[in-house]
């Protein structure tokens, strides 16, 4: 009998148990990137209020009713109302409304601002911003600030449908 000539090397079994391994490891690291850096976490809050804004704003023109985004600035939350259902009055007040919940920013981030494009700024209390069914109203920035004192605008342009982010400490609408 003749030994047998092997090669060393790695058995297809260790190097599937071993990119499972490290699938796993990725899956409970990455998510947490965020809480790294207050910059990252900054982006990460202004990328929520960005999708929650065009998510409203899709449930309107999708089903051709209004809807409400609310920004409660003390618990620097962001939601959205739902429409009366048809058989309720149309005009139902907003507190009554059912919400879809409310989107929680991460520590350490606040929404300082809401700025119309009017010029006015809001900076407290709960601001009620109406997307109607036509995608013709609710335009605003959302200023998010962070506890580096740096910050992001959030900017909605209903008519477009658009989200962009600017930088915060400037943040104005365009005259035209």
């Amino acid at each position: 009998m003749s030994p047998r000539n092997r090669t060393s090397g790695f058995t297809i079994i260790e190097l599937i148990v071993v990119i499972a391994l490290l699938g796993i490891i990725a899956t409970v690291v990455v998510p947490n990137l965020d809480n790294l850096s207050p910059r990252y976490k900054l982006r990460s809050a202004a990328r929520t209020v960005g999708q929650t804004v065009a998510w409203a704003r899709s449930l309107g023109g999708g089903v051709g009713r209004e809807y409400v985004l609310r920004y409660r600035l003390e618990d620097s939350t962001v939601e959205i109302l739902l429409p009366p259902e048809p058989d309720e009055d149309p005009d139902l007040d907003f507190d009554q409304r059912e919400s879809l919940g409310a989107e929680v920013l991460p520590d350490g981030v606040e929404i300082t601002g809401i700025i119309h494009p009017d010029g006015s700024r809001d900076e407290y209390g709960t601001v009620d911003l109406v997307l109607d069914k036509y995608g013709s109203s609710g335009s605003h920035i959302a200023i998010l600030s962070n506890e580096d004192e740096q910050s992001i605008g959030v900017y909605f342009q209903a008519i477009l449908g658009t989200t962009d982010y600017i930088p915060g400490d400037d943040a104005e609408f365009p005259q035209w």
